[in-house]
């Protein structure tokens, strides 16, 4: 089996199949993507599916590798890579043609419904543009328009919020770039954590302070974030084995502007942005706690069993995707009824093929001059693309 690369096959050449993810096998012509964790029976069915195995075990691959690595600065990038930095930057850069409206609730400015509009309007033509050059696989993009667009992997437009499960459709929709073989090899798959992923938390860490987005799902005080929770898993995992302690993280994020050079201590001064009025310890306690434990060592053992439980497996959270082929496995699972936006409305079969895993009330800005700043804030410490 190999892994396609650079271009698209000719016409009468068959669709090659992926290339296989740790010992699982994905399908060659995945179905396209619909929403399927709408119901109860519907997410207890996904993590005995290959393509939540595959996932979960691409996330376990990425955070090993990127152990001792740090966040890769420069809005570049060759290849897919760059294709993927220069669509982000595009978006990025669209903020500043919808300004916010001039309106006094706390959170949810409407302004951002043009935002998403513009998005939907622009993305796939822009997609197809910045990757001349370096062509789609056969199905990728079908896989990963939804997860983007109607997955709302940049906020949702009707509720005004953002929250994990919109930032796991994107990890998702960069799953399926290795999944379709189009981001090939360790080098270029760390680039996706270390120089992709932190420029898309530059835009939605803007969205949200531009456009006062509500925290999707917040369990306030007591959750990890507000907003995001993969940067904390990657960022542990660049951290194992440092001579940076929790406690030290906490200090220098908390003290200093930076610049960072991994994703925990970002996000950790990120939250600093957004929370003010109050002590770490009081406004993100779970976080605070984190940092009282001697090494990364089960800080990060904490948050991988905690993201399966608290995000993978919360209908809550991952309802709202749109899941392909890729991310499910070879069957689609069988709908009896559909309502008119297309959601099941009743459960899905769990016979889809299944493949064993080879790994057994808080202070915010208040003040448009504190949402500039945030918004102004180069999450990943990534300057704007000239």
């Amino acid at each position: 089996m190999s892994a396609h690369v650079g271009g698209m096959p000719p016409p009468s050449a068959p669709a090659p199949a992926p290339p296989p993810t740790d010992g699982i096998e994905l399908p060659s012509d995945p179905f396209a993507p619909a929403p399927l964790l709408t119901t109860e029976a519907g997410v207890q069915a996904w993590p005995r599916t290959p393509g939540y195995q595959a996932f979960n075990g691409w996330l376990k691959a990425r955070c090993g590798s990127i152990k001792g690595k740090e966040i890769i600065p420069g809005s570049d990038g060759a290849g897919p890579i760059g294709v993927l930095m220069r669509v982000l930057d595009a978006l990025v850069a669209l903020v500043d043609e919808v300004p916010p409206l001039e309106e006094s609730q706390r959170f949810g400015n409407r302004a951002f419904r043009r935002y998403i509009a513009l998005v939907e309007e622009r993305l796939p033509a822009l997609l197809d543009t910045e990757a001349a050059d370096h062509p789609l696989p056969p199905h990728l993009r079908a896989q990963i328009l939804p997860l983007l667009l109607n997955s709302h992997a940049f906020g949702h437009p009707t509720r005004l919020d953002y929250g994990t499960g919109h930032e796991l459709a994107f990890a998702l929709a960069l799953f399926c770039c290795v999944v379709s073989g189009w981001v090939v090899g360790e080098e270029a798959q760390d680039e996706l954590v270390l120089r992709v992923f932190p420029r898309y938390l530059d835009l939605v860490t803007k969205l949200q302070a531009t456009y006062r987005l509500e925290p999707a799902g917040s369990h306030g005080v007591w959750g990890l974030d507000d907003y995001a929770f993969l940067p904390y898993l990657f960022g542990s995992a660049q951290l194992l084995g440092s001579d940076v302690t929790p406690a030290q993280a906490l200090v220098n994020a908390t003290s200093t502007s930076g610049p960072f050079n991994d994703l925990y201590t970002l996000s950790l001064h990120r939250i600093t942005l957004f929370k003010r009025g109050a002590g770490f310890a009081e406004h993100s306690p779970l976080l605070h706690s984190l940092s009282t434990l001697p090494s990364w060592v089960k800080p990060h053992g904490g948050l991988v069993k905690m993201y399966a439980a608290e995000v993978l497996g919360k209908r809550v959270v991952v309802q709202g995707l749109w899941v392909g082929g890729w991310a499910w496995g070879a069957e689609k699972p069988h709908f009896v009824g559909e309502d008119k936006k297309g959601v099941a409305t009743v459960a899905p079969s769990t016979t889809a093929q299944t493949t064993a895993a080879p790994w057994a009330a808080t202070a915010r800005p208040d003040t448009r001059a504190d949402a500039a700043r945030a918004a102004n804030a180069s999450w990943g410490a990534i300057p704007q693309r000239r």
